[in-house]
């Protein structure tokens, strides 16, 4: 995607002396309960494993789910990862008291230690997707990646579907969804954006501003304004399609994109129980694959 002088809402000066991951568990819907669902996956590989892990949470903000690990895994090594500097000193005084995590204020991909769990969760959106392939780098024939995100609610219909799983390639170009070496060559030569792209864009568009309304009003509701008011900075950074820093996709088409970036689904988990308009959290595991995985069941196709 383009790039951007425009900050997310993490950088931004009203918000430097707020911390919003921490006020986010209590005005939006369905964090804390993502937050103990990742706990229990990785205390689980933990049992498996039958050894102490090292355990990076990707773009982890203030440490708020870092703090988790750390305490529910004392003998694994929890790295706190992120490089907005407000974020790095409230992570590091949350951590200040836990032997076993520890704060990596840099870019993820100046990180060069082989890792067991790789954590990117509410991250996914903010990264360069090129962080994917440090990812599974970085991981072992044990390791597992666990993916956990507010996504765009599906917007895909049924043939946006079928394109996207029987794609050979999934590339984001100034926010659109190019799905075949013919569109991303055309892209690169003349900047050309396909129709059924621009379609699918603006679908995207759409299904996210009813998802924020939604958001927006569960935090009035709960009188926790702070929340709120990020949530609308974040819609508008959101429904700019060339802002790269905060671009949620449907969750089928990122999944396509892991298979293709040669991980292997091994777990699906939907947060909320809701209709699929207002479904947005979902995590996922992958392990690392040496081939890319086929394409995905038709169960997973979208909305028609």
């Amino acid at each position: 995607m383009a790039t951007s002088e425009r900050s997310t809402v993490y950088g931004r000066e009203e918000f430097q002396n707020v911390d919003v991951g921490a006020d986010m568990r209590h005005g939006h819907p369905d964090i804390s309960d993502g937050d103990r669902l990742i706990v229990s996956l990785v205390a689980n590989h933990a049992a498996a494993l039958g050894r102490p892990l090292r355990i990076m949470d990707i773009g982890a903000g203030s440490g708020v789910l870092s703090e988790m690990l750390a305490e529910r895994l004392p003998e694994s090594r929890v790295i706190c990862n992120d490089n907005e500097p407000a974020l790095v000193a409230q992570a590091t005084q949350r951590l200040r008291d836990k032997p076993n995590a520890e704060v990596f204020g840099r870019p993820f991909q100046e990180w060069d230690e082989p890792l067991e769990v790789i954590i990117s969760w509410g991250s996914h959106h903010h990264m360069p997707h090129s962080y994917l392939d440090q990812s599974r780098r970085l991981l072992g024939s044990e390791g597992i990646f666990i993916i956990g995100d507010e996504f765009c609610p599906e917007y895909c219909t049924r043939e946006d579907a079928e394109r996207i799983l029987g794609a050979p390639t999934i590339q984001i170009a100034k926010g659109y969804v190019l799905a075949s070496e013919a569109e991303v060559a055309d892209f690169e030569r003349d900047g050309t954006i396909p129709a059924w792209s621009q379609a699918l864009e603006r679908r995207r568009r759409v299904a996210l501003w009813n998802w924020y309304k939604f958001v927006i009003d569960y935090a009035i509701e709960r009188d926790n304004w702070i929340v709120a008011l990020a949530e609308i900075q974040i819609c508008m950074d959101d429904l700019i399609t060339e802002f790269e820093e905060e671009h949620k996709l449907s969750p089928l088409i990122v999944e396509r994109e892991l298979e293709l970036n040669r991980f292997r689904r091994v777990g699906r988990h939907v947060i909320g129980e809701r209709p699929p308009q207002l479904q947005s959290f979902f995590i996922y595991e992958f392990a690392p694959s040496t081939t890319v995985e086929g394409a995905l069941a038709p169960a997973a196709a979208g909305r028609g």
